[in-house]
């Protein structure tokens, strides 16, 4: 008799308390009838590794991975794949045979929803704001996307510096060319995409970047979620187009769901279902 007992999942970091991955992979769940759990659980850096045996002695199926954690994810999961190895981050861990494998789905998330709005980098000025893990995790995606020239920038430059001899081989072989942008020169002009991955939003009432580089014709993203963030007023108060990171939440959430499960869920209804939920 085939065993159909639930699998057991969960989104670990520090804070997750608020975090709506639970729900996004329970709808999912639902649009093909598999059984599972997934729970929140709040781990600090300094318990990762013993927790990480914990998941495999509790025949954990999955983990997905946030703040503050990826980094160590990658550095402990036994085998990775091509991009973890790249970004040097982790947001997707499988459980297989004792095994810990590490995958990251942050890029593609985030270009998934920018495909979705209409948003392409090909042949754009594209400006990265931030230089730690969220910003990282994604660059192997963003070079992907070819964009002429790819910016990057960070309150502290210098992490910006070594972020961009990190990729500069990767962007090379993409055509794409990569630049550290001092934003503070009046000099540097507008972009045509400028996404945020610092956590400004969060921990200041100042955007991270003079409001003088967004014009009308630029498309400001926020990886950050559930909030008008002062980068997000910026762009209202220039008539700029922008978007929340919530479509990136719910897409890198299905690529994870894919890896899992083999099944690629439908992302189109999960905002409003959220919403209906009355969780966003």
């Amino acid at each position: 008799m085939m065993n159909t007992a639930p699998k057991q999942f969960a989104v670990i970091g520090h804070p997750v308390n608020h975090s709506l991955s639970p729900h996004i992979h329970l709808l999912f769940a639902g649009q093909f009838n598999i059984p599972l759990n997934y729970d929140r659980l709040d781990i600090e850096r300094e318990e990762l590794l013993s927790q990480l045996e914990q998941f495999k002695s509790q025949r954990f199926s999955g983990l997905n991975v946030t703040l503050p954690l990826k980094h160590d994810a990658y550095l402990l999961c036994q085998s990775l794949s091509d991009k973890a190895k790249l970004t040097e981050s982790v947001n997707t861990i499988s459980i297989r045979n004792n095994q810990l494998f590490g995958d990251t789905t942050d890029g593609i998330g985030l270009i998934r929803d920018l495909t979705s709005k209409g948003v392409k980098l090909e042949n754009t000025r594209c400006l990265l704001v931030g230089a730690g893990g969220a910003a990282n995790a994604v660059m192997a995606d963003l070079i992907e996307g070819r964009p002429s020239t790819l910016y990057l920038t960070n309150r502290t430059i210098e992490k910006s510096m070594l972020m961009e001899s990190h990729w500069r081989n990767f962007a090379r072989t993409h055509s794409v060319t990569l630049k550290v942008a001092d934003i503070n020169d009046k000099d540097q002009g507008q972009y045509d995409v400028i996404i945020n991955a610092t956590s400004a939003g969060f921990t200041s009432e100042l955007s991270p970047i003079p409001g003088e580089l967004i014009s009308h014709n630029t498309v400001c993203y926020d990886m950050i979620y559930g909030r008008e963030t002062p980068f997000i007023k910026q762009a209202i108060e220039h008539n700029a187009t922008w978007h929340d990171g919530l479509g990136m939440l719910i897409e890198q959430a299905a690529e994870s769901f894919r890896i899992w499960h083999d099944k690629t869920p439908d992302t189109s209804t999960i905002k409003s279902d959220l919403a209906s939920l009355k969780l966003i």
